[in-house]
């Protein structure tokens, strides 16, 4: 059975049940605001990292889709893949 990552709206509403904003939570952990907003919807380790340690949670329990249980980034994606070549730019002729 696959797991799926706790939906963004649930991290969010966890972290503002606490009596701070997402956008707080980045400045106090030396993050941009922007860094923890964007770790709730796609992998940004180091923000991830911070909501996952303010929750009192490893990473891999709140997005086990990114994380696994040692708290390394999952990579299953062909874009995430580092052999992933780029196509080549295709360069238009002046007529």
């Amino acid at each position: 059975m696959t797991r799926r990552n706790m939906h963004p709206e649930d991290v969010k509403a966890a972290v503002r049940k606490t009596g701070i904003s997402l956008s707080s939570l980045g400045p106090r952990n030396g993050l941009a605001a922007s860094t923890i907003r964007a770790a709730i919807v796609r992998p940004v380790p180091r923000g991830n990292r911070v909501i996952a340690k303010y929750l009192g949670r490893p990473v891999h329990e709140i997005w086990p889709e990114w994380f696994d249980e040692a708290g390394n980034r999952v990579t299953n994606s062909p874009k995430d893949s580092p052999t992933r070549q780029s196509m080549p730019s295709q360069k238009v002729a002046a007529a």
